[in-house]
């Protein structure tokens, strides 16, 4: 109201007056740096100069790549078009949290068109897999298991985020990306919120908690990295001049080895720090140059240094990558290898900084002529000596720019493109992968897809019966004092149901030492607990499959055994464990043999059921049938 009034003559302002805001009356917009986009510079252009009025665009660059470039080049800047923004929607991890909100709000029909689509099939089995879709009992619908799962996609971010909390307080101070934060909220790292300065104190990943201390401090901190890259599958490749470029799927290994603190006032380093944090591993799409060997022999002939050029292309590429694709460059990354044993040769690889790959490399992939082109102009233009954030330099380098060799990266781009030679034939050696979920062949019509290799085994089921309850014992965590009133035992081979009394419990334990795989209903936490308490013998080696486990392995939530044999089998226990104690107290050994048995047997039939269909149902809270996944 101040602006259109002529009260209030300038403002300072973020992106927030770029869109959709008709002030009127401003004559200059000044832009400190490129905004990343000439969609953005228009819009925010777009501010002034209203109804017909004269009015200036002014852009002071700010020293990197892409700032420079179009300082160097303004006819570029005034000509190019509007970005064309780049998605991905087939991105595996992205495709899920779409697909678990989605069901939350209306479930997913089998019939609809969209769901026929391969990548929609797979990302629908492994959230049926996992549990974060429950298919109904007729396998035509999938509901989302939790009523809001949008409340826990992260905006900023694909991957788990993390909390930063106040030391010793549960006052939050913000959240992080969980692969960003390794580089940023690691131990001694320096953490800004709103303009005050943090120590961080606790760094603990696998219980997603970060922890920071308030204090005034005059440096700041840059994590150290090193990484690797290895091609999992090539989908395209091209040759562009004197070399190739690829295109495919590449595993990233990257891993923070420390941290470098330096002064707020002039970047100068006090110090490194070692840090001793586990390898981040994830899987995307990127694209790679090779380096034929003649440009490194010229390059080592003329004692320039190799490593330092191609390290200085991948900065200079990267960094000039917004013009050919919607990005920005912290959306990407890159690995310069001297030599990659799948290529056979020097190369330098970028790539999607998201997991599963947004579709930006691909862009560029298919534009690798211009990229080359312009990449050779941005390091050529620039004026500096030895390389500069205009150029060369990136500022979240992991190795803190070193080293980098400007001209040495020039030759080998002049090398380059100035040569055309015949194309290297070769065929890249992509390693045998193994999914770490089910994977569906593109000739599969139905979902289901979750296949494994069934062997004949010699089994038995087992379930006891106790002399005393958990109350007169002082609670559940003291079940090696209840006795045995008996135990029921299903051998497969012979379909005989065993009995077993408290006096035969060395008897039990050698026969089930005989079984390929012993099965039970929370058998490990109470079974077994009972049985230790009568001997030593360890009965966590024997091989083992609780049911109950497995379920809660799926869903996060325990199940009945009465409740699981009602959906799935249609039948119900015939007594429950009180029952049973009470006929131990009346000396009804024959009720207690019967009751046992027949857990037994339901037991037994739940999981051939689930060996047969790997599936179980149950009645989830909103009423629907549906079915927990289950592979043995």
């Amino acid at each position: 109201k101040k602006l259109g009034s002529g009260e209030l003559l300038a403002v300072v302002s973020t992106s927030a007056l770029e869109l959709g805001i008709d002030i009127g009356n401003l004559d200059i917009c000044i832009l400190v740096g490129y905004p990343g986009t000439i969609m953005a510079t228009w819009q925010r252009a777009g501010r002034v100069g209203r109804e017909g009025k004269d009015s200036a665009l002014i852009l002071i660059a700010h020293e990197d790549a892409l700032d420079q470039y179009f300082i160097n080049h303004p006819d570029v800047f005034f000509n190019m078009p509007p970005e064309k923004a780049i998605i991905n929607p087939w991105n595996n991890i992205i495709l899920k949290r779409h697909l678990e909100c989605a069901a939350a709000e209306l479930r997913l029909d089998k019939s609809d068109p969209f769901l026929n689509d391969i990548a929609v099939k797979k990302a629908v089995a492994q959230l049926e897999y996992s549990g974060k879709l429950l298919r109904s009992h007729t396998g035509d619908y999938w509901f989302a298991a939790k009523k809001s799962p949008h409340r826990e996609v992260n905006l900023r971010g694909t991957g788990k985020s993390i909390h930063i909390f106040l030391e010793n307080t549960k006052q939050s101070l913000g959240e992080i990306d969980r692969h960003r934060s390794f580089f940023e909220t690691h131990e001694g790292a320096v953490y800004l919120h709103r303009g005050k300065t943090y120590i961080i104190t606790r760094f603990d990943h696998e219980k997603s908690i970060v922890e920071a201390k308030r204090k005034d401090v005059n440096y700041f901190t840059k994590a150290h990295s090193s990484k690797s890259t290895q091609i999992l599958k090539q989908i395209d490749s091209c040759h562009v001049m004197g070399t190739r470029l690829g295109y495919g799927i590449l595993r990233i290994t990257e891993q923070v080895t420390g941290y470098d603190r330096r002064l707020v006032s002039n970047q100068k380093s006090i110090g490194m720090v070692s840090l001793d944090l586990p390898k981040l591993e994830f899987e995307t799409h990127g694209l790679w140059i090779e380096i034929p060997d003649d440009v490194r022999d010229k390059i080592e002939s003329c004692q320039m240094h190799f490593m330092g050029g191609i390290h200085a292309l991948e900065h200079a590429a990267i960094g000039i990558m917004p013009l050919l694709v919607m990005t920005d460059r912290n959306d990407l990354g890159g690995i310069s290898i001297p030599f990659h044993s799948q290529i056979g040769t020097a190369a330098v690889f970028i790539y999607d900084g998201a997991a599963g790959g947004l579709g930006l490399t691909l862009q560029a992939f298919k534009n690798s002529k211009d990229l080359l082109d312009k990449t050779l102009d941005v390091i050529q233009s620039c004026n500096c000596e030895a390389g500069c954030p205009a150029c060369v330099h990136s500022p979240k380098c992991g190795s803190g720019n070193r080293p980098i060799d400007k001209f040495s990266a020039l030759t080998i781009l002049q090398m380059i493109l100035n040569n055309k030679k015949k194309e290297r034939i070769y065929k890249i050696n992509e390693p045998a992968i193994e999914s770490k979920v089910e994977s569906i062949s593109e000739k599969e019509s139905d979902f289901d897809s979750i296949k494994i290799l069934k062997k004949k085994l010699n089994y038995g089921v087992l379930d006891i019966e106790t002399r005393r309850s958990a109350k007169d014992v002082g609670g559940w965590n003291q079940a090696q004092k209840m006795g045995v009133s008996c135990a029921i035992l299903f051998d497969s081979k012979t379909n005989i149901y065993q009995e077993y009394f408290q006096d035969d419990i060395e008897a039990l334990i050698y026969k089930l030492g005989t079984y390929d795989l012993i099965i039970g209903f929370n058998i490990i936490k109470f079974d077994y607990k009972v049985l230790s308490g009568l001997s030593d013998f360890d009965f966590l080696s024997l091989p083992t499959l609780d049911i109950l486990v497995k379920v809660h392995e799926r869903l996060g939530y325990r199940l009945s055994l009465d409740h699981l044999a009602g959906q799935t089998l249609g039948c119900n226990k015939s007594a429950d464990g009180l029952m049973a104690l009470k006929w131990w107290d009346q000396g009804k050994m024959d009720k207690i043999i019967e009751y046992c048995k027949q857990d037994v047997k339901v037991t037994r039939d739940l999981y051939l059921y689930g060996r047969q269909n790997q599936f179980l149902v149950f009645k989830n809270k909103a009423g629907h049938q549906v079915r927990v996944p289950v592979l043995w």
